[in-house]
């Protein structure tokens, strides 16, 4: 995009590119927030104690062809 002196536009199209850098500034911020938080939970999650199944009802199925 080229701007030039003395037209009005340039000064609009200077402040669009502000607002998208915030704009971008702003998603990554969240997109990092985010990831973050996921890490948390993905650590939280105790996997050493999960309830062992009870029961047969799963363990056994029965295929006819």
């Amino acid at each position: 995009m080229s701007i030039s002196l003395g037209q009005n536009n340039s000064v609009a199209a200077q402040s669009n590119f502000g607002a998208e850098f915030l704009t971008a500034a702003v998603a990554k911020s969240q997109q990092e927030l985010e990831g973050q938080m996921v890490l948390q939970l993905i650590q939280s999650a105790n996997i050493n104690n999960v309830p062992a199944p009870m029961g047969n009802s799963g363990f056994q199925v029965n295929i006819k062809v």
